[in-house]
């Protein structure tokens, strides 16, 4: 499985959202590094798809999609977070989505 995180440095919001990630790989026994992307600019935007900080894909697919709404440095805000990062529920999803199974349970 291949991890990215990709933030602005201006984010203040993406070491607390590794630190999520990291939770939710360990709790699920993914051994799986993550790849920091720094975004410094439009033309690094537009050229990795980069639809605000942070943006976490897991194996080239967004965890959110529909939240992804075109090419910004701007932040970008998920459902149901107060500090408009994505939540576990929505990074273990797509941790399952990828590896084809529920949590705690065999397909």
């Amino acid at each position: 499985m291949h991890v990215e995180l990709l933030y602005t440095e201006a984010d203040p919001t993406y070491m607390t959202v590794r630190q999520t990630l990291v939770e939710v790989l360990n709790e699920d026994a993914f051994e799986t590094p993550i790849q920091m992307i720094a975004v410094a600019s439009m033309a690094d935007a537009r050229l990795l798809g980069f639809t605000g900080s942070p943006t976490i894909r897991i194996d080239g697919v967004d965890i959110d999609p529909t939240g992804a709404r075109g090419i910004s440095l701007g932040r970008r805000r998920y459902p149901g977070s107060s500090d408009g990062g994505p939540d576990k529920r929505l990074i273990r999803a797509a941790v399952e989505r990828a590896r084809g199974w529920r949590h705690g349970r065999l397909p």
